[in-house]
């Protein structure tokens, strides 16, 4: 694996590299149990963090994470690597939330607000609330391209939107949720 490629991914705190856990899939829709429990336990943080975007709410995050993992103990035998894996259950992820909002019967809300320490000591930044005052689609593709380190194709992919030029779900530079983060 490059350097780069390893420096972004623990710099999004991933625990496992994509290329990992691309291997994990394909070993996973062979049958693997084994790979599939490790390559779960490696993105759970992802989806979670997607889910809780999508939602604003920890508890509906909660709820369709769990939906999302349900869904993919079936699904892993069906995973061809047309993408990377992580791409592939954000799509999941995003079906579970619509259908756990869908069951509630309630629309996304704003979250709990998140409040993350300033490097230069100047106070505090309430990210949670910057991210969740974004529009519904600048704030998926805002937690998957910056948060997440997804890339914009594979980003626009997750979202539905892929085979478009440019993205026109996914802005390619002065990402509006950036420049308000």
């Amino acid at each position: 694996m490059s350097r780069r490629r390893a420096d972004r991914s623990s710099r999004h705190g991933r625990t496992l590299a994509d290329r990992d856990a691309d291997a994990l899939a394909r070993s996973a829709a062979q049958g693997d149990v084994d790979a599939f429990a490790t390559l779960c336990r490696g993105v759970h943080h992802d989806v979670w963090r997607y889910c809780w975007s999508l939602t604003g709410d920890r508890h509906i995050a909660d709820d369709a994470t769990q939906e999302t993992f349900l869904r993919a103990t079936t699904a892993i035998r069906r995973y061809r690597g047309d993408a990377p894996v992580r791409v592939w259950f954000v799509v999941l992820a995003r079906r579970s939330v619509g259908d756990t909002l869908t069951k509630m019967k309630r629309a996304p809300v704003p979250g709990e607000p998140v409040a993350i320490p300033v490097r230069d000591g100047t106070g505090y930044v309430d990210l949670g609330a910057l991210i969740t005052g974004l529009a519904p689609d600048a704030r998926q593709a805002f937690v998957l391209t910056q948060m997440l380190g997804f890339s914009y194709a594979d980003a626009a992919t997750a979202m539905g939107c892929a085979g478009h030029h440019p993205f026109p779900c996914v802005p390619r530079q002065g990402h509006p949720g950036r420049a308000v983060v």
